[in-house]
């Protein structure tokens, strides 16, 4: 949990000057005072958010989503919003996403770290992540368990 917020502050100032050139980064400044959080750090808090009470992952991460709609961090330049477009729109929908980028993997740390058994695991990465992710990309896994 720490790993991956710590992880978003950290990355959080290259990400966007990333998709343009290669930024150097600074080891000695870990978090710089223009870091910020992410969708990636609201959508894990959902994540957490929906294990601690009833695993309705839909419906927490799109009560984040909402609840952040308007949050941009002060930064520039950044993304239009927070959250991409189709992110926000399926937030607002009662559809199910199908998104094939990364998101989903990267709000899914609180699985590992509140459930034990590697099937509670498994179980629990899938639902938590085929409400924003449920395209034939995104369930594609390498696993042979899956």
């Amino acid at each position: 949990m720490w790993g991956a917020i710590i992880g978003d502050l950290a990355g959080s100032i290259y990400e966007y000057e990333q998709t343009k050139q290669i930024s150097k980064i600074n080891p000695r400044c870990l978090i710089g005072e223009k870091s910020f959080y992410s969708d990636d750090t609201i959508l894990t808090i959902a994540i957490l958010d929906a294990i601690l009470n009833d695993k309705d992952y839909p419906f927490y991460l799109k009560k984040y989503a909402r609840a952040f709609i308007n949050y941009k961090p002060n930064f520039s330049p950044y993304f239009k919003g927070v959250f991409s477009p189709g992110f926000t729109k399926w937030s607002q929908s009662n559809q199910v996403g199908d998104s094939i980028g990364n998101g989903a993997m990267m709000r899914i740390s609180p699985v590992g770290y509140l459930f034990s058994s590697e099937k509670e695991i498994i179980e629990n990465s899938i639902n938590a992540t085929i409400p924003s992710h449920n395209s034939n990309e995104a369930k594609q896994s390498p696993l042979p368990f899956l």
